[in-house]
This record gives C-alpha cells, sequence and structure tokens, in this order.
C-alpha cells in the first residue's frame, strides 16, 4: 500500500506464494481507488469466468461490506454489472486476458492484473494480453499497474516482471541474535530421522533455524519476527539495529517476493509436511515449489558453481603461459561500447589454462592485446603469439566483418546458436563471394555458425573433470570474471501444452551477465576450428610447425581441414 500510494512508483509487481494475501493487498488498492482517488479502472483475472467470479463474490462484497464504498456505489441498478461498476466518479472494468477485445477497448488509469501466469501466452496470432492491457494507459501520466501471481517457470509472466523490478524481500529479525534474514526452505528443520508427514504436522515437530546463530525458532515467535520485518531491495543489506544500507536500484518498478513461510495461517511444520509428501512426486514437488515456496520451477541437469570453479586456480600470473601450452586461442564476446576477451592455452587432450581476460574499449586496443603482444611462457624466454581468434557478430556487426577481413589469418567472425542440424558444433558459411561465379572473394569473409550449447556443455564437463584436472585458470581470478562464467546452469524445460522437455542453457538470474562465459565458448570454438582442442603428444609435427612464426599461418589453414 505505501508502495502504491507513492507518486514516485507506477509499476507494482508482486510475485507470492499462493494463500498468503498477495489478491487482497490488491482488492485494497482498489478500495483506496474508489475512495481517495479515483480513476478508470480496469482488473483482469486469467479467464472471463473468473473475472465475473471475482466480481461477484470478493469486490461486490467488499464494497458493502464498507460504509464508505458502500456510499460510491451507483443509485441505478442498470449501471452495475459482473464486469462493469459504474461509480460516482469513476469506472470499474473486469476482464478475462483471454478476450483481447475487452482489453483494447477503452483508456484506463489504473490497471491490476491478477494470476498473470495463468494468462495465456503470446502466439503470433493473439496479441500479449499485458502488452495489450498497459497500452490502455498511455493517456494518463499518473497511471499506476499492479501485476500479482503465483510463479510458475523461469519463461513465466511474473518472474519476468519481477526481474525487471528493484527486487524486494523481506527480511526478519531473529529473536535471539537480533541478525536479519529472509526466511527460506532450507532452514527448516525436524528430527533427522522422523519421515511422517502427518506426525510432523499433528505433533509440531518442525522449527525454523537462525542462518546467523543456528538457535531454534518456533512457531509462537513467527509473529514476533514478522512485526519487524522489513522490505530490502535487491543490491542493498540490513543491518541488526533494522537499517537498510546501500545503493540499490532507482525504479519506479517495486517488485516483492514473499513466499509461505511468512503466512500468519501457517506453522513450520504444516510446510515440513507439504514437502515430505510432494518430495517424490514431480507434479506435487513443482506444486510445492511455485505455490509454497514461490520460487520458479526448474530441473537443473548441470551447474557450475563460483567455488568450483575457483578450486582450478593455480599458481602462475595472469598474461603468463603455463609450460605445458602449445597453442593460444582468444574469444571475443562484442557489447555495445566495449568488448569482452579472453585468451586460454591448450595442451595435450583438452587440457587448458586461462592466461589473461578483461574487457576494452575500442578496437586498436584489441588488435594489441591479441595481435601485437605475444605471451611469455612460464620458464625460459620463449613466446607465444594468440593464433586464431573467434569474434562475436551479433552486436556491431558490420565492424566485426570489417576487423576479421583484416586479420583474415588469425581472426573469424562468428554466430551463436542454440543448436545446428546434425548436431555439428559448428558450420562455416560464405559472406564475401563472387555473385557472378560463386567463389570466395580473396581475403573474403566466411561466417562461421557455432553451436553454443555444445561448447557450452563440453566446458562444463571439462571443469568438472578431475583425474586429471583439464580446466585450470591463473591465480586470484576476478570476482567479476567468476561471477559471469558461472552465470548460466543447464535445465530441463518443458512444453506447457506438450509436456516434451528439452534441455536449455540459461542464465541464473535475468540480470546478471554472462560475457567472460561468451567468450570462453568463442575461445574453445577457436581451437576447435584449427584443430587444436584435443591434441595429442604423439603430434610431433604439431611442434615443429606452431613453434616456427614463418609458417603460423599455413599451419592454421592445414589444420583447418576442409570446411567449406
Amino acid at each position: 500500500m505505501d508502495a502504491f500510494t507513492d507518486p514516485y512508483v507506477d509499476e507494482i509487481t508482486v510475485m507470492a506464494a499462493s494463500q498468503v494475501g498477495k489478491t487482497e493487498g490488491m482488492f485494497n488498492m482498489l478500495g483506496y481507488v474508489i475512495d481517495q482517488d479515483p480513476g478508470p479502472t480496469l482488473v483482469v483475472l486469467p479467464r472471463e469466468n473468473d473475472a465475473k467470479s471475482v466480481s461477484y463474490n470478493r469486490v461486490l462484497p467488499m464494497i458493502h461490506g464498507s460504509p464508505v464504498l458502500r456510499n460510491r456505489m451507483p443509485v441505478n441498478a442498470d449501471d452495475m454489472t459482473k464486469l462493469e461498476y459504474r461509480f460516482d466518479r469513476m469506472i470499474l472494468f473486469f476482464a478475462g486476458s483471454n478476450s483481447p477485445a475487452d482489453l483494447a477497448s477503452r483508456p484506463i488509469r489504473y490497471l491490476f492484473l491478477d494470476e498473470i501466469d495463468k494468462y495465456p501466452r503470446f502466439s503470433g496470432r493473439e496479441a500479449d494480453p499485458i502488452k495489450l492491457a498497459t497500452e490502455r494507459q498511455k493517456t494518463f501520466w499518473n497511471k499506476k499497474t499492479v501485476k500479482v501471481s503465483t510463479p510458475t517457470t523461469r519463461d513465466g509472466y511474473i518472474y519476468r516482471e519481477f526481474e525487471k523490478s528493484d527486487q524486494r524481500r523481506f527480511f526478519v529479525p531473529c529473536p535471539h541474535c537480533g541478525g536479519y534474514q529472509i526466511l527460506v526452505f532450507g532452514q527448516i528443520k525436524w528430527p533427522e530421522h522422523e519421515r511422517s508427514a502427518e506426525r510432523i504436522r499433528n505433533e509440531r515437530l518442525a522449527w525454523y533455524e537462525c542462518e546467523h546463530c543456528k538457535k531454534r525458532i518456533d512457531d509462537y515467535q513467527k509473529q514476533q519476527i514478522l512485526a519487524h520485518g522489513k522490505w530490502v531491495p535487491r543490491d542493498c543489506e540490513i543491518n541488526e539495529q533494522g537499517e537498510i544500507w546501500g545503493e540499490g536500484i532507482k525504479s519506479k518498478h517495486r517488485g516483492f517476493w514473499i513466499n509461505s513461510l511468512y503466512s500468519p495461517w501457517l506453522n513450520w511444520s504444516d510446510i515440513a509436511a507439504e514437502f515430505l509428501k510432494s518430495k517424490d512426486f514431480i507434479e506435487l514437488l513443482m506444486n510445492f515449489v511455485n505455490s509454497w515456496l514461490a520460487e520458479v520451477w526448474e530441473e537443473k541437469i548441470e551447474e557450475t558453481t563460483v567455488d568450483r570453479v575457483k578450486a582450478h586456480a593455480c599458481e602462475y600470473t595472469e598474461g603468463i603461459v603455463p609450460d605445458d601450452v602449445v597453442v593460444l586461442t582468444a574469444g571475443v564476446d562484442v557489447q555495445k561500447d566495449h568488448f569482452y576477451y579472453v585468451i586460454r592455452g591448450w595442451g595435450y587432450e583438452e587440457q587448458s589454462w586461462l592466461v589473461r581476460c578483461g574487457s576494452l574499449e575500442y578496437w586498436d586496443d584489441l588488435v594489441e592485446v591479441l595481435f601485437k603482444t605475444e605471451y611469455r611462457k612460464f620458464s625460459g624466454g620463449e613466446t607465444l603469439p594468440v593464433y586464431m581468434t573467434c569474434v562475436d557478430s551479433g552486436f556491431r556487426t558490420d565492424e566485426v566483418y570489417h576487423f576479421c577481413r583484416q586479420w583474415h589469418d588469425r581472426a573469424k567472425a562468428i554466430k551463436g546458436q542454440e543448436e545446428l542440424t546434425d548436431g555439428r558444433f559448428y558450420r562455416a558459411s560464405k559472406i564475401d563471394i563472387n555473385s557472378r561465379t560463386g567463389s570466395i572473394i580473396k581475403n573474403g569473409l566466411v561466417l562461421w555458425n557455432l553451436n553454443v550449447t555444445q561448447y557450452k556443455d563440453k566446458i562444463s564437463r571439462l571443469v568438472a573433470s578431475k583425474d586429471p584436472e583439464k580446466w585450470h585458470l591463473f591465480k586470484d581470478p576476478s570476482d567479476d570474471y567468476l561471477s559471469q562464467f558461472t552465470a548460466e546452469h543447464k535445465v530441463l524445460v518443458r512444453n506447457r501444452n506438450t509436456g516434451k522437455a528439452k534441455e536449455v542453457w540459461q542464465k541464473k538470474r535475468s540480470s546478471v551477465a554472462n560475457h567472460y562465459l561468451d567468450a570462453e565458448v568463442y575461445a574453445i570454438a577457436a581451437a576447435d576450428i584449427i584443430r587444436a582442442l584435443n591434441l595429442r603428444r604423439d603430434e610431433r609435427t604439431v611442434h615443429k610447425d606452431i613453434r616456427q612464426e614463418h609458417s603460423r599461418s599455413s599451419w592454421i589453414r592445414k589444420r583447418e581441414g576442409a570446411w567449406i
């Protein structure tokens, strides 16, 4: 309610568990509009029948139960229908998200969208119902939009909207140590050997364990800690005195997340019992994750963590090439006004070492790092150049093409795709060709399409290798590199209609950057293209070829094979 009455805020998103009062809060906002700040209002439910039911069974009783709101009711009965209320100072509409005509037919100031993850998906034939409804607010400078829902999957409406907001979560203090924390299911405990859901529920055997002091928080203390809770935006922190500090993001879009652990109508044992009843059945577990924990459902297949990757750091420093490296490749992720790059050295049997990484602003800086610098080996004075670089062409495409034409023997323009036909890792296609003969123009451009899913799978496998370890980093890699490299995980995404599952790599959070991961993908692709990804010790000619600077380009061409 504070956010709704704040003139700075024009959008509110509530991602919450079921039966925690999220819809009731929305109706309170509606009551405020009717009494205090009237304007044309639209309430959207998943289906028209839902809209009629909510109008008749929830909103109308609320109005009749409040003398103030009741006085705003129209005198003429003709001004009242299940989908339209004509008050003395405003009009209130109800509509189903499955009715595009109702969503697009009238200008509105206030828009309330309930259970938006149950709205029909954009199909290309019917307009996105949320977009269609918000378009009706264009003429109002003081508009307000409220979106409310239990989450479903990462690509659901509510999760995407919450990610755009300032992402506020409710921190509560421990009654013992005063440490503030978010209530999470992992801190609910019950007797170790107890597996009976009914016994846990009936005998109230569960408790909450403080994440700071590890002391027990019982059900009777729940109301106390909730009364002293505070909403904390993303990128802010809260101390033991309840003081919120940090930059945070300045946004007109307020987002709130809350799960069933905060519900005053549930105790810890109710939640523990529900989990035990659900954990062995995927449909029930999905419902528990969505409706109780207010989290998106993901079937994780592979995940790389910061600690897991950091453990691969070795004693060599950035810019130094370990002695076992035979060839260097690089990957460049192109952004609007800068570049992220990695340089990786490859040895025998898929072993590799991160040699250098960073961000640059100018093409000349990139040339200096990739093509005008040779990197000294750890022992002795031998140096190695970067033999091949893959450059992302998704942004600033013409500039990338021009760069790769200039450095055609050492740089390749690439385009990442989720998959390629026949399960191939890469495919080359001619861009600069003679229109008359169809032949490649000398020093012309070939675009390399990469199967980024397969390369990410390969990187994940190499990171997980233990005997021996194959993926190495220099000493003390930056937090920025580590967080970006581990920004994605592989999940199983199911089609809502068919139930068919597909494995995809996606960001753990939509707001997190993954540029270094992309650059690593391009670096491993560069090694693959020049056939240096899996060098064998018996390939003695490789030693000779790659150590002779004059034969560098011919070695690359020789090892690329017949790729066009």
